[in-house]
């Protein structure tokens, strides 16, 4: 069985296709007693996605130890301060300890082709 579309008339003239909410005859859309309650949800989405592009807009390059302290600190002082919801910012953290990781392991590598270098140089030909 399935899913009946809509009644209503979409803003292109043609007909909603979108489905219709049970025991209704139009769409989530275009139920006027709904209307506030999308709105709010509208609103939510909104305010989510402009959290997000606030954390997107602090994007830097976290290649050293020290750029990881500061993109930690700011993340902490957003959250705190409400411009961050606490999941981006656990999200932002964790990705932070990953490249932690990966700049430790980045940095030992380094050190050991130097060390390797430098071995290579003193043995005798």
């Amino acid at each position: 069985m399935s899913q009946p579309s809509g009644t209503a008339t979409a803003k292109s003239g043609s007909q909603c296709r979108a489905f219709a909410l049970p025991d209704r005859t139009t769409c989530l859309t275009h139920t006027p007693e709904l209307a506030a309650q999308v709105e709010a949800a509208r609103r939510r989405g909104g305010t989510a996605a402009m959290r997000l592009k606030v954390l997107q807009g602090k994007r830097s390059k976290l290649d050293t130890p020290r750029a990881l302290v500061k993109f930690v600190a700011d993340v902490a002082q957003d959250t705190l301060a409400g411009t961050i919801e606490p999941d981006v910012a656990r999200a932002a953290l964790y990705a932070v300890s990953i490249q932690r990781v990966l700049i430790e392991a980045s940095a030992t590598e380094a050190r050991l082709d130097q060390v390797e270098r430098l071995l290579a140089q003193r043995r005798p030909a």
